[in-house]
């Protein structure tokens, strides 16, 4: 028998001398397509500047990347607690001495190297959801499922002042992910959820707002079947979001008005905020099968659509490649999301687990609501493509988290 043990970690041990090439490579082609594309939306405009600066983020990140690889699995644990109290500092300093960019407040500047503490706050969130989660918290207690929630609301208020709602947005999905994956109460699920849908629906005025509202009280009700306070507590935040929506599109930015509205109907304001969602759907579908060529895409070399190396930059290897290039792009954001749940399901500790999850979690809204954004699915709200994007922030974070994933595959079999 101590025989057996020791061949086990001996065994583990190897294990974990692995690297893991099946999320390596593929980030790296992710990478390496962006490039690509940023090189080609900055051609013609000789702005080869954005294209070294993202170069050396690459760069700085790919090593990064290796190192987090590399490192102990518990030192992620050890610092979640710091590294999240340093994140919403970060968040809290931005909005008096951040950046002002388009009207927002997002960015802190040092010297010639500029930052977003929200890419910080993404990761911090995970390792610290992670670290609560780990001590075997029970989420049919109400109470957890609040201290967890507010592990997540905290950063998203300060990131509401700068004002970012692109980002809000993305906790609030990463929120509804973890929740799901670590085994909540689907009543409480529901309630967290349903206003959310019931928000939306309220924009397309009474009758949806109505209908909405009333399939919402019928799922509590009647599906779900949960003590009769906590039920009409949950139908009353439905009600009352139903009937704020409005309040809360009116007190919004003149700018945020027009996307919603474009959502609605690019046409609206074809030249005005409509005009970046109907230049990116041509250019997507003047593509055709098999593209232009790289460097001959009319909407790309003509700059028909505003700074499309960073939220739109879909849009260039679409119009040069084609909807076979594309296609493989899609194919390998899905192949390092799905790598990412897997990981999350072979890992033997809880934190590693939710951490796993957490990544490919953030990785699926972004393409989601990127590539939603570029299709006019979604309202415009500033959400970049992960490795393609121009950003130097952005990338790195992606980066590091790769590494972590990679990470949490070689020490799949550490239980702590």
């Amino acid at each position: 028998m101590a025989l057996d043990r020791k061949q086990i970690d001996i065994n583990d041990a190897l294990e974990r001398k692995n690297f893991d090439l099946t999320t390596f490579f593929p980030v790296l082609l992710l990478t390496a397509a962006g490039f690509a594309a940023i090189y080609s939306a900055t051609y013609a405009a000789n702005m080869n500047n954005r294209f070294g600066s993202q170069l050396l983020f690459a760069a700085g990140g790919v090593a990064a990347m290796i190192v987090m690889a590399m490192l102990p699995t518990r030192w992620f644990l050890a610092i979640a607690y710091p590294l999240y109290g340093m994140s919403l500092t970060l968040l809290t300093v931005v909005l008096f001495a951040g950046k002002l960019v388009y009207g927002h407040r997002s960015w802190i500047a040092i010297g010639g190297f500029q930052f977003q503490p929200s890419e910080i706050a993404k990761l911090a969130t995970i390792f610290t959801i992670g670290a609560f989660l780990n001590k075997g918290r029970d989420l049919s207690d109400f109470k957890n499922v609040i201290v967890l929630c507010l592990i997540v609301l905290v950063p998203v208020g300060l990131i509401l002042r700068e004002p970012d709602p692109g980002t809000a947005v993305i906790f609030m999905g990463l929120l509804v992910i973890l929740l799901l994956w670590s085994g909540v109460d689907l009543f409480l699920l529901a309630a967290i959820v349903i206003p959310s849908f019931v928000a939306v629906l309220s924009l397309f005025g009474t009758t949806p707002t109505v209908i909405s509202v009333l399939v919402g009280g019928a799922i509590l009700f009647l599906i779900f079947r949960r003590n009769l306070v906590l039920t009409i507590f949950a139908f009353s935040v439905v009600i009352a979001i139903a009937f704020s929506t409005n309040f809360i599109y009116e007190h919004l930015h003149q700018f945020q008005r027009n996307r919603v509205q474009v959502l609605l109907d690019p046409e609206l304001d074809p030249l005005g905020a409509g005009y970046n969602v109907i230049q990116t759907r041509m250019a997507i579908g003047s593509g055709g099968l098999f593209g232009k060529g790289y460097l001959k895409g009319t909407q790309t070399q003509l700059r028909y659509v505003p700074k499309q190396w960073t939220d739109f930059i879909i849009s260039v290897p679409s119009e040069e490649f084609g909807f076979v290039g594309a296609v493989l792009i899609l194919m390998l954001f899905l192949f390092v999301i799905f790598r990412g749940v897997a990981i999350a399901s072979s890992v033997r500790s809880i934190f590693s687990s939710v951490v796993a999850i957490g990544i490919a979690g953030i990785w699926f809204l972004h393409v989601t609501v990127n590539i939603g954004m570029a299709l006019g699915l979604m309202p415009v709200i500033g959400i970049p493509l992960p490795f393609m994007s121009y950003g130097g922030s952005a990338l790195l974070t992606n980066l590091l988290m790769a590494g972590i994933l990679m990470n949490l595959y070689r020490n799949r079999k550490v239980l702590f």
